[in-house]
């Protein structure tokens, strides 16, 4: 092909260049848009500025951006606003200039951002999620009396906190601190915990979070508790446990889900979805100690209680005791004095009594002797009679 007929790439790039420079030259445009493959290398921010159909999520646009180092401290404000870490899946509305380059193309340089803006868009967002919970959850998630109730809070704790289940990243300070403050807790409580690692920044929507979940969900009888944290106390990187996967997947845990997200001013809908909340992970361990060590002041007030009326119970059974002591004691003399004066009443009137039954006896066999004496004589003289009787009359 003879060049004659065409020209060069780079040529075709200057006039691109030329034309938009003419159209787009010292003019900014606000743009809304949604931030996605957000990076930073060299002090220069790179990500991609996308729009998506709402309901369907297609890709509508998107076009490379960039943040140069002149314009480093609007990312500084915005986080200092909106307490989010300025990154993917922020809703924004910034001022942006149009540039194109030969060799890189097309790009927007963004040199204003409005927090503003993105907390409206925030709190839309948050609302929307709240709203989409309760409407497609009804059996696990209800709003009433200006608070929100979730199947996770019903579930009962166990009488001891003992094997745990932690979500969390294996570097993460605010791991570190859970678990240091259990295992230096002052009763000598042991705990078995059990890390499920995964990134609690930069985690669009909080997907690696919810597969963490599923993974103890299929393990679930190897646990107690299921403790989510994040570290250091940032206020930032909290857009993720606002989604609707993660908020939907605590609500409705067979499992109480503990979350210390080390959050010092707002609540993310995954606290409101949580059996309990608290700001740091060290509040979190202190929880679960706190509820370990009243089971074994309740065991101990038991205890005590046991004792205390056992001595009760013996020091009156003692007091019984002695009290029937005495009563035998008293009695068996009293007993005993009665029966050895109708002893010897008895044995008086048998003395008695035997003499006057062995006189009249003696008397009955004298009377009794003298007939018997008398009568065989009489006999023996009748039977003399009629023998001379029958002498004579032979």
């Amino acid at each position: 092909m003879e060049l004659s007929r065409g020209i060069k790439l780079s040529q075709l790039a200057a006039q691109i260049k030329k034309v938009l420079s003419d159209q787009f030259a010292s003019r900014l445009y606000f743009v809304v848009a949604e931030v996605s493959n957000f990076s930073a290398r060299k002090g220069i921010q790179y990500m991609q500025l996308i729009e998506k159909e709402e309901e369907t999520g297609k890709l509508l646009a998107e076009i490379p951006t960039m943040i140069f180092q002149d314009s480093l401290h609007e990312l500084d404000q915005f986080e200092q606003i909106t307490g989010q870490r300025f990154g993917n899946g922020l809703r924004v509305l910034v001022q942006v200039a149009v540039t194109y380059h030969e060799v890189y193309g097309l790009k927007l340089v963004i040199h204003n951002i409005d927090p503003s803006f993105t907390i409206g868009e925030l709190r839309r967002q948050r609302d929307f999620t709240l709203r989409k919970l309760c409407e497609e959850n009804p059996d696990a998630v209800k709003f009433l009396n200006e608070r929100y109730y979730t199947r996770n809070q019903t579930l009962p704790l166990p009488l001891v906190i003992h094997r745990i289940a932690v979500v969390s990243s294996e570097f993460s300070a605010g791991l570190q601190d859970f678990t240091d403050t259990l295992a230096k807790n002052h009763f000598g409580y042991h705990f078995e915990t059990t890390l499920f690692s995964t990134k609690v920044q930069n985690d669009e929507q909080g997907k690696l979070i919810v597969e963490r979940f599923i993974e103890i969900f299929h393990k679930r009888n190897e646990f107690d508790l299921v403790v989510l944290v994040r570290g250091g106390g940032s206020q930032t990187d909290l857009l993720m446990f606002d989604s609707y996967p993660l908020a939907r997947a605590i609500a409705r845990f067979p499992l109480p889900v503990f979350c210390g997200l080390g959050h010092l001013k707002d609540v993310s809908i995954a606290d409101l979805m949580a059996h309990s909340s608290e700001k740091t992970p060290t509040r979190v361990a202190e929880k679960i100690i706190a509820h370990n060590r009243q089971f074994e002041q309740q065991v101990l007030d038991i205890r005590n209680g046991l004792v205390i009326k056992s001595q009760k119970l013996i020091a009156d059974q003692k007091e019984q005791m002695n009290t029937f002591s005495n009563t035998i004691t008293q009695g068996s003399t009293r007993l005993v004095s009665a029966t050895r004066q109708n002893l010897f009443n008895t044995s008086s009137l048998v003395s008695a009594g035997s003499i006057s039954v062995i006189h009249n006896q003696a008397s009955t066999l004298s009377a009794l002797s003298a007939k018997l004496s008398t009568k065989p004589i009489i006999r023996i003289g009748n039977a003399k009679n009629e023998l001379a009787h029958l002498q004579r009359t032979v």
